[in-house]
């Protein structure tokens, strides 16, 4: 499969962070908050249901209404096709949610 890099990565999916594992993969990443941890479960249950019809499956952190997202591909070690797919899709349930994006570096 093919690699995607950080350049192209930004271009096609702007909100979403770029970043290197060293010596073991690649892979995007976005955090996310929610004004309730009721409203970040509806999300999480939505993004549950597209990772099934995808057949690709992301990490994720929740920590009451704090959502971290992380996805790469396992057999190529790094971001492809079906990551951008999913992070396009994932970026699509967020426009539907209340929801702050927690930038770098803040908790």
């Amino acid at each position: 499969m093919k690699l995607f890099d950080k350049t192209k990565i930004n271009c096609l999916i702007p909100s979403w962070d770029y970043k290197v594992k060293p010596n073991c993969y690649n892979y995007i990443e976005r955090k996310v908050k929610f004004p309730t941890f009721n409203e970040a479960c509806i999300f999480l249950n939505k993004l549950f249901e597209e990772n099934k019809k995808l057949n690709h499956h992301c990490k994720y952190i929740s920590d009451y209404n704090k959502i971290k997202i992380k996805t790469y591909t396992h057999t190529s070690k790094g971001v492809t096709e079906k990551d951008i797919q999913l992070a396009k899709i994932i970026d699509d349930i967020l426009k539907c949610h209340n929801h702050q994006i927690i930038q770098k570096n803040q908790k």
